[in-house]
């Protein structure tokens, strides 16, 4: 207890006398450590959380239901959504057919895939809709009409990522050849055009559940595969656990374990995230060091004068520690409020947009607590380092340093 009380007692006399530039830059020096640490790793969460969105919202739903085996088809398909809709935690469920086809306009050739919908029915769980940049969605008694991906259309628009493999200049309301693979050829017009800005959503084609059976009259009541979207932040583990005795035959995906490519995306993004933030504890646990070090060495002396009249080498380091903490709580609180009230609304008025959509900086309150109690452990150490190596040195070669 009075090595702490000691301790404090130095704390306050070194800040109250200490350098006040000095400080002010340790302090400036600490709140760019940490919205560092906040800031690009956040930006990287929320291109995360973005393409994590956008996965389920227009690709996936929460859970993909599909059949075993050989037979990639489900029987009784509006049975089974009636009973999955059922489940506690589902909020909704929709049934699709998918069939490959290539699709010719004006000399150009496409290669897709067409989904078969209900319009009304996936609309509960898919946001399409809210992504048609020409035309409009279709109606549940759409035929000899489709919904076409702006990376299959084209559109014009030489700057997206497929655009030399896409038709080029499709626009809603243009017609279109379609070869499916089943070997049945039809001319459909292009009722709507969407732009998720998820490429591997935005190749796909739709038509309605009409106009599918026209073309596979066999498919009637069946689906290649049924999404389904779920309560907010609900675990998916036990809505699968309860889906399973529904029907045998099927396997439940989650819309993480389906996503493939995108799921590299996104691990690769959180790879990043931790290479930032440990890149920036270092650069913290650096300038901590050389602060306390130069501050160690022209202090020698006192250093040396305070323990020869009995002060404890455990009360001086521990001063050293304690102030480090200091400062980097002021540096951590100042931060916090410039990122929560300056950065975040400014960011949110002026969103950086990836490839993929506007990206928005989340508010972690976990992130940034864990950030900030790993940075005062950083400050500890770099501070307790130099500080014991000082305290090492012999009172009299202490007393007598240059």
């Amino acid at each position: 207890m009075n090595t702490l009380k000691v301790a404090t007692f130095l704390v306050i006399k070194s800040i109250a006398r200490g350098n006040v530039r000095v400080q002010l830059l340790t302090i400036a020096m600490l709140i760019l450590v940490y919205v560092n640490v906040v800031f690009t790793p956040a930006i990287l969460a929320g291109a995360v959380d973005t393409v994590n969105a956008k996965t389920i919202n227009t690709m996936t739903g929460d859970i993909i239901v599909q059949a075993v085996g050989d037979n990639p088809i489900i029987p009784n398909a509006g049975d089974l959504l009636g009973r999955i809709e059922a489940v506690d935690g589902v909020t909704a469920a929709c049934a699709r057919n998918s069939l490959g086809a290539d699709v010719h306009w004006a000399g150009e050739r496409a290669t897709t895939v067409f989904y078969a919908i209900d319009p009304d029915q996936d609309k509960k769980v898919f946001q399409i809709s809210e992504y048609i940049v020409e035309g409009s969605y279709l109606d549940s008694e759409d035929t000899d009409q489709i919904l076409m991906g702006i990376q299959i259309a084209g559109s014009d628009r030489e700057n997206l990522e497929l655009y030399s493999s896409s038709l080029k200049y499709v626009h809603a309301g243009d017609r279109v050849v379609v070869n499916y693979a089943n070997g049945i050829e039809k001319q459909y017009t292009v009722k709507g055009i969407f732009y998720t800005e998820l490429s591997q959503g935005d190749i796909r084609t739709y038509v309605t559940e009409k106009e599918f059976e026209s073309i596979s009259p066999l498919m009637q009541d069946m689906a290649t595969s049924i999404h389904v979207k779920t309560e907010k932040d609900v675990k998916l583990e036990p809505i699968i656990k309860q889906m399973q005795d529904i029907r045998t035959g099927l396997t439940f995906q989650t819309w993480e374990t389906a996503v493939g490519l995108l799921k590299s995306w996104t691990d690769s993004f959180k790879q990043i995230i931790a290479i930032i933030r440990a890149t920036a504890f270092v650069v913290a646990a650096i300038t901590i060091f050389i602060i306390t070090y130069v501050d160690l060495v022209n202090k020698r002396r006192q250093i040396g004068i305070q323990r020869a009249i009995g002060i404890t080498g455990a009360s001086i380091v521990l001063s050293y520690i304690l102030r480090a903490i200091v400062y980097a709580i002021v540096g951590i609180v100042a931060a916090g409020f410039i990122f929560r009230y300056a950065i975040i609304p400014v960011e949110a008025k002026f969103p950086f947009h990836f490839p993929f959509g506007d990206v928005f900086l989340p508010v972690n309150v976990w992130y940034l607590a864990s950030s900030a109690l790993i940075l005062y452990g950083v400050a500890a150490i770099s501070a307790f380092i130099p500080t014991w190596r000082i305290i090492k040195t012999k009172i009299i070669d202490a007393i007598w340093a240059s």
